[in-house]
């Protein structure tokens, strides 16, 4: 049995354009099923409203569109809903006009969408919020304790840069950008997609789209940025839960590989091989899977260190083209992109899943209000290398004046005959819900590989080995019921570790050049 300290959990958001409606969608889901078992463990009220992300997760990361959600909810401080709701209404002032074909074809810039525009919707964001268009995405204050990275790429170097909330603690302090960045430019220069939009201009220096490359799934990149720079020691249990934009079915991306875009049809084949286009193709459909399947190697390896799960529709999501605003909106009935979530949403594998995740998130909410509650809280980790495996929760209550002798609410609340809470990502349990759950086998010591983490650029690029994915069988499996929950906000968590002060930097912020 080894202890270790507080847990924290990170939603790492992929990239996808107007698909992150689907994100949003999942995420939405996943809070649903976090409030309920609270409310079953008696750590909730049965009429408690459903919690929002800044009730449970520390860090939010994202790239581009997954970016843009990410800054909607650490800075301006968003429920799911309203996220939902002012995405939607973006989408739709930024994809429904085109720039001019003339100007595109004439002139020095050939991106489809005005830049200037995307940022004005940005800014129309902060102005509903009542902030400043100016505001700055460090030094400004906020309503909640999540930390948040936005992932860019700087030309014509293409290494990955992170528009962090937070100062960064480590070797990553050289590319930071000066603490006054404005959040409208951190949001235009983590969606510049190329073709798409022109790049983004600050402080002398020119940034594209995050999702360039291998990071639309940011997730490998934000483990590693944050285990050097935002102090993620290994012997703190990191819960992450990735949301993707869409996934090809293994019958499609089958398929997917031997389509062409329809202006190649124009060009002789031997071109467009010559340019790697068909490479490409295959490489969109799958790029996102290959940082998971790296994490998954360590989740699997050293689960005391990361708890994971992915989640992707594969109903079709992936088919809808990424400025196709009309799919992501609909007055009158649920939008193409909610019908085809939903379907991923009813899958008993998925279910399955969802409730996995939900259970480590549960157990992340209890650790919080533990040490918020002024309890000493250790967590004993239990390993083996059957497919059960968990943690238990376990809490001295500290002297303080609401605690009564002999007492601990949050030990009765937790009982040693529920079912363990937080389960790698392998088979469940397959014992039926009626019965009680198996006894845990004696733990047997699982390798402790050890994560070191050089200080290299590239793996600061969230570069690295491939590793095979980890095939993990589910059984079909309900949500949980309850009553009705209201949406309605809840105050935030108070801090619980400190922030680390700003530094000056030597770049100067010349403005964006739109």
């Amino acid at each position: 049995m080894q202890t270790m300290s507080r847990p924290v959990a990170m939603v790492s958001l992929d990239g996808g354009g107007v698909r992150g409606i689907s994100s949003l969608l999942i995420l939405e889901r996943l809070l649903e099923l976090v409030t309920q078992h609270l409310v079953d463990r008696g750590i909730l009220a049965d009429d408690h409203p459903i919690l929002d992300p800044q009730d449970i997760f520390d860090f939010a990361v994202g790239t581009s569109t997954g970016g843009l959600i990410a800054l909607m909810l650490v800075k301006l401080d968003m429920a799911v809903k309203e996220c939902l709701e002012q995405y939607q209404s973006l989408s739709k002032q930024i994809f429904q006009k085109e720039r001019p074909l003339w100007r595109r074809l004439f002139g020095s810039d050939i991106s489809k969408y005005s830049a200037s525009r995307l940022q004005t919707a940005v800014e129309g964001l902060l102005s509903r919020k009542s902030l400043p268009p100016e505001l700055a995405i460090r030094q400004s204050s906020q309503n909640n304790t999540m930390q948040g990275s936005v992932l860019s790429h700087e030309i014509p170097s293409l290494e990955t840069r992170f528009f962090c909330t937070n100062e960064c603690c480590g070797p990553y302090q050289l590319n930071m950008m000066n603490s006054d960045l404005q959040l409208r430019y951190a949001a235009r220069a983590t969606s510049a997609a190329p073709s798409y939009f022109k790049p983004m201009t600050i402080q002398g220096r020119q940034f594209v789209d995050g999702g360039y490359g291998e990071t639309n799934n940011p997730s490998w990149a934000a483990w590693l940025h944050y285990k050097q720079n935002h102090n993620l020691t290994s012997d703190r249990t990191l819960v992450m839960i990735n949301i993707g934009t869409g996934t090809c079915s293994k019958f499609d991306l089958n398929s997917q590989k031997q389509r062409r875009p329809f202006w190649t049809k124009f060009i002789p084949n031997g071109i467009v091989s010559a340019l790697g286009l068909m490479a490409d193709l295959s490489k969109m459909a799958t790029e996102s899977e290959g940082p998971t399947s790296r994490l998954w190697y360590i989740a699997d390896n050293n689960p005391e260190q990361l708890f994971l799960e992915r989640f992707s529709a594969d109903t079709g999501i992936d088919t809808i083209k990424l400025d196709d605003w009309q799919a992501a909106t609909s007055s009158d009935r649920p939008s193409v992109i909610a019908t085809k979530t939903d379907a991923y949403l009813q899958k008993p594998e998925v279910l399955d899943r969802l409730e996995r995740a939900a259970r480590a998130l549960a157990d992340v909410y209890i650790y919080h209000q533990a040490v918020l509650r002024g309890e000493e809280c250790e967590m004993a980790f239990v390993a083996n290398r059957q497919p059960q495996s968990f943690y238990e929760v376990a809490t001295t209550t500290m002297p303080t004046e609401s605690s009564v002798a002999g007492h601990n609410p949050l030990s009765c609340r937790i009982s040693s005959n529920r079912t363990p809470s937080l389960v790698l990502p392998t088979e469940p349990t397959q014992s039926p819900p009626s019965s009680p759950p198996r006894t845990p086998k004696p733990a047997r010591a699982i390798k402790n590989l050890s994560i070191s983490i050089e200080h290299t650029s590239s793996l600061l690029q969230g570069q690295g080995e491939q590793f095979s994915d980890v095939q993990k069988s589910s059984h079909p499996s309900s949500p949980p019921s309850g009553p009705m929950r209201l949406n309605s906000r809840q105050p935030r968590r108070s801090l619980t570790y400190p922030l680390l002060l700003p530094s000056d930097r030597p770049w100067n912020d010349d403005g964006d050049d739109d």
